[in-house]
């Protein structure tokens, strides 16, 4: 089993011609907005579940009219129960992009991240044995840190759009995380740097960077060895959304099942490169008959050693 804690929010896509969005004060565009469950937690333990894993989801659903909503998509799919916890509004989001795959996103919260995950749900969650812990870097998920260290549970997180490799926020993640993943986006350094960085800073085990349209970077400390996946894209680019969580969430099955990083690496960028090519209104992740298809045709992509 998989533990995943994470935000779980109402998402609104709206697809336009090109950027920038010329002003309009109405129009009717049949099939061009999209509604439906998205954010770091769901599009994460969605993407293990389609994988096969099994997987318990922290979260906090509103007791409003869109927390009803992620209830209902959470039970669909098994993902509702005594680690569902209620909050006074639902987190939300709003993804506007073109033709072309550019995006612009915006993310209310409500106030989850000013929450704490009770850590005693975490410890009953586990007790039949849990793989890894994907705690992802909102903050009520704080809390479940020294529970998972102390009971010997690698703790997978992403950083998403970090800039510092002694980012106060992110920080305690930082120190405890067996996987550390975060997007190229904003690093004040190269990719292969920051991989350093964080061996030598936080002596991280495994550092993996999204570096989009140039795929993505892996570093394992043990063997001082960093590779590379360039990006492949087999339907096109059409909505980028998620594909660093499908990137994560992908990785991590393969990693924890096989113990060979590179291979699951190679997976990760396929399902995250086919994931780009589709409609927001999309399942996350793809599942394993498919993504076994494409590692037949198109084929893996390839990995090149960089250190």
């Amino acid at each position: 089993m998989i533990f995943v804690a994470g935000a779980v929010t109402v998402r609104m896509a709206r697809q336009f011609e090109s950027f920038p969005i010329p002003l309009v004060s109405s129009t009717t565009h049949p099939g061009d907005i999209d509604v439906r469950l998205a954010g770091v937690g769901w599009t994460v333990a969605r993407t293990l579940q389609r994988l096969g894993e099994r997987v318990t989801l922290a979260t906090f659903v509103g007791t409003d009219l869109l927390g009803r909503m992620a209830e209902s998509g959470l039970s669909r799919h098994g993902l509702a129960g005594p680690t569902t916890l209620q909050c006074a509004s639902q987190p939300r989001s709003m993804v506007l992009y073109d033709r072309g795959g550019t995006r612009c996103g915006a993310t209310d919260l409500r106030g989850t991240a000013r929450l704490s995950y009770p850590a005693e749900r975490f410890e009953r969650a586990v007790t039949d044995g849990c793989t890894a812990a994907i705690l992802t870097n909102i903050g009520f998920t704080r809390p479940l840190i020294p529970a998972a260290t102390e009971r010997g549970i690698p703790i997978v997180t992403d950083l998403h759009l970090v800039d510092d490799a002694e980012s106060r926020h992110n920080r305690d993640w930082m120190r405890s995380a067996h996987v550390l993943a975060c997007s190229h986006e904003k690093l004040p350094m190269s990719p292969e740097d920051w991989v350093r960085a964080m061996w030598t800073r936080y002596g991280t085990d495994v550092v993996l960077v999204g570096c989009g349209a140039d795929g993505a970077v892996l570093g394992l400390r043990a063997h001082r060895r960093i590779w590379r996946v360039g990006s492949v894209s087999p339907r096109g680019v059409r909505f980028m959304a998620g594909a660093g969580d499908t990137l994560l969430g992908t990785f991590t099955h393969g990693y924890f099942a096989s113990g060979d990083p590179g291979r699951a690496l190679r997976r990760a960028v396929l399902a995250a490169g086919w994931k780009v090519g589709g409609r927001p209104d999309e399942e996350p992740g793809l599942d394993a008959a498919l993504l076994a298809e494409l590692c037949r045709s198109p084929g893996l992509p390839p990995i090149t050693t960089l250190a």
